[in-house]
């Protein structure tokens, strides 16, 4: 197992040095910075625990309560990037509160509740005359609650992530959303088989510590690799993503969470279908909702609320449907037949092929070789 970690504490490395190395950092960087700072250290000492330099000491039970960090510090991370800012002091005090309960209880036990008893931490259990500690017990427990906790919070920020993104951006090449749900899954899985072993090993030869480990180790390795490259290639998407409301606009109506009311939301609607028409700013392949809410004067929030309302589309959809409609014209025009697929894809709008073929197959039924064709004969 000793060659897995140091494979493990080799990519850390590898991967820090490369994240401290990026020139402009977003503000999730430096949180990455500091899961990987924490990852690389609990990895060496992991190593330097299997060649029992602390297997029997009483403070392995304190070195094992870094396990409670990992779920909140890599959820710090997370946040920021699908939020584009940091979490709250308050709520990160609040997410890193069983970590320090733990240490507290671990103190108080250590230089009071000890006194005098036999103590021992042999195959990585704490034991009090022999029988398995409450310190040891409790951290179990809050092991098993915060795991799930910060899944759940995750998958709903992923969630949420998702729909922002395709409220927001008419194109994704750059925003890699298929990693997050990657990381989601290289997480949630092996938890899902590591905690209930956890469980069977505790006090009891069923499930060998050494075997625990070495998937654990597997797990993390896995799991740095995923975070730390795909993290290194991530774009900033949200960045104070509320543009201010214009003062004309009242708080009205069926449109009062977003400042409209239905005349005014009529108003836009017809404004923004004849911008679409006459300029075509979808030919831009980095429309954002922001640039198209500056055309039209209005905050994005009431751009989402049209869409939503009038469209019943998100902008990525809104943008895209334009997008495969030009194409399609330019595909009935014998002025563009020298151009390949792909070049009228380009002239369009659409910034790769994998999102032109998707978006063209989704709004149409068919890929846009198939549609060619079927136009061409």
């Amino acid at each position: 197992m000793g060659a897995l970690i140091i494979s493990g504490i080799v990519l850390t490395t590898l991967l820090l040095s490369l994240m401290l190395s990026k020139k402009s950092k977003l503000e999730a960087d430096r949180f990455l910075i500091f899961y990987l700072l924490f990852s690389l250290t609990s990895q060496v000492y992991f190593y330097l625990n299997s060649l029992d330099l602390f297997r029997h000491s009483v403070w392995l039970l304190l070195t094992k309560s870094t396990y409670l960090l990992h779920a909140p510090v890599f959820f710090l991370y997370i946040y920021a990037l699908t939020k584009g800012r940091p979490l709250s002091r308050k709520k990160v005090l609040w997410i890193f509160t069983p970590f320090l309960g733990y240490v507290l209880m671990f103190l108080y036990y250590y230089f009071i509740g000890f006194e005098g008893r036999h103590i021992s931490a042999e195959t990585g259990w704490l034991y009090i005359d022999h029988e398995l500690s409450i310190p040891w017990a409790i951290f179990v427990v809050l092991f098993l609650l915060i795991e799930p906790f910060f899944m759940v919070w995750f998958y709903i920020l992923l969630r949420d992530y998702s729909k922002r993104t395709h409220d927001n951006v008419s194109s994704v090449e750059h925003i890699n959303l298929r990693w997050l749900n990657v990381l989601f899954y290289i997480w949630v899985l092996p938890a899902a088989v590591l905690i209930p072993l956890s469980i069977l090993s505790i006090g009891s030869d069923r499930m060998p510590v050494q075997h625990l480990e070495t998937a654990i180790a597997l797990a993390n390795l896995a799991f740095i690799f995923v975070m730390g490259y795909f993290g290194f290639k991530q774009t900033a998407v949200f960045s104070n993503l509320e543009w201010k409301t214009p003062d004309h606009v009242k708080k009205t109506g069926a449109y009062e969470r977003s400042g409209l009311t239905p005349e005014q939301a009529a108003t836009y609607h017809q404004k923004l279908l004849q911008l679409m028409t006459k300029s075509k700013p979808y030919l831009n392949g980095e429309l954002s909702a922001r640039d198209l809410a500056r055309e039209l004067d209005i905050s994005i929030n009431h751009l989402s609320e049209i869409l939503s309302k009038r469209q019943n589309q998100n902008f990525f959809d809104f943008v895209n449907s334009y997008r495969v409609a030009e194409v399609k014209q330019k595909m009935h025009d014998p002025a563009f037949r020298q151009l390949t697929l792909l070049g009228i894809a380009f002239e369009c709008g659409f910034n790769s092929k994998t999102s032109f073929n998707t978006i063209f197959k989704k709004f149409t039924g068919q890929t846009p070789s198939q549609y060619y064709k079927s136009v061409s004969s």
